[in-house]
């Protein structure tokens, strides 16, 4: 079991939305890869023939971005790097207000969000942060209502959400808020089902995905909804194979992927709701604490123990064979958690 502290220490055998903010850029190019096994029926043929004829590549200029909690920073790595690499960025030091990132968010601009492991408040940094640089601004305070920090989330609006796993409540704030400032809505109370909420992720409808790592479960809120308010979408059961679901995100045909750190990374068709079986479970990965799909549903996972970060194709099912690897001494990878891609 990772050392922790907070969170991690209450909680036995536990460790982490992705947040994409955006692959933009992305281009498809010539190469190979190791087959996967077939594709989950929740794929559209097509896509299956074009992941089993051959790989697309990311394109030089995207980054994938990791909270690398037991370093105290944050790393950035091109998605196309491969190996012992080192990072093309690295958010660290004293002036970063960064201590144990556990929680990390972008938003459209590339602005990147960070949150220390329990933290009550969340750093702001610049899209072009790098160093050891003080951040652009930061949100806490009595108003803000910020509790024990695990997850955060920046919404197509601007507007950012943070999850309280201490007091069982996801909050929002205004895009652009700073300070001691108020959120705008927060959802919380007995029939919200929230049981210690970590990652989020929000589908085209505008509807709030949470995972409870403490309840086994996924749940999801209605757009604008606040308050104690029953969610209108509940994955849980013994047919979903869910233990602790850390980070969630959606790929670009509506799957929820989720990175549940007792059992693999989950591929949840779209709509799904209840008691349902997940289209494919991606497993050999020891501690999968964050994930996010790039514009080709290619599904990167961090490895939280393994000190790695995985790539996958779209139709990866079961033990499968990664398509590359950031991993080794180099990378300065330590305790990586949640992943954006910019």
């Amino acid at each position: 079991m990772p050392t922790s502290t907070s969170y991690r220490r209450c909680l036995p055998a536990l460790v982490l939305v992705a947040s994409l903010a955006g692959c933009a850029g992305n281009q498809a190019s010539s190469g190979g890869f190791v087959p996967q096994s077939a594709a989950p029926s929740g794929l559209p043929a097509s896509d299956a023939s074009t992941q089993m004829a051959g790989a697309v590549q990311p394109d030089s200029k995207v980054h994938i971005f990791t909270a690398n909690r037991d370093s105290g920073d944050v790393l950035a790595f091109l998605a196309s790097a491969s190996g012992n690499v080192a990072p093309s960025r690295k958010i660290g030091g004293s002036k970063t207000t960064l201590s144990q990132p556990d929680a990390l968010a972008m938003d459209a601009s590339g602005a990147i969000y960070a949150a220390n492991d329990g933290g009550t408040q969340v750093a702001v940094f610049a899209s072009d942060a790098n160093g050891n640089v003080k951040p652009q601004r930061i949100i806490g305070g009595s108003k803000s209502q910020l509790g024990p920090t695990e997850g955060l989330m920046v919404a197509p609006s601007g507007n950012l959400w943070a999850s309280d796993y201490g007091n069982n409540a996801v909050t929002e704030y205004a895009a652009g808020a700073q300070g001691n400032v108020a959120p705008i809505s927060a959802i919380g109370g007995s029939k919200t089902h929230l049981s210690t909420p970590v990652g989020m992720a929000m589908d085209s409808n505008s509807r709030v995905f949470v995972a409870n790592a403490n309840g086994a479960s996924v749940v999801a809120f209605a757009s604008g909804a606040n308050g104690n308010v029953a969610p209108v979408v509940t994955i849980a059961g013994s047919n979903t194979g869910l233990s602790r679901p850390f980070a969630l995100a959606f790929d670009s045909h509506g799957r929820l992927l989720v990175a549940d750190e007792g059992a693999g990374v989950f591929v949840f068709a779209k709509g799904a709701n209840g008691n349902v079986a997940p289209l494919a479970k991606i497993t050999g990965i020891s501690y999968p604490t964050g994930v996010v799909a790039d514009g080709h549903d290619h599904i990167y996972v961090a490895d939280f123990t393994g000190n790695s970060i995985k790539e996958f194709a779209s139709n990866a099912n079961g033990n499968a064979t990664p398509l590359r690897s950031i991993t080794g001494s180099n990378t300065g990878l330590s305790g990586a958690n949640y992943l954006v891609l910019h």
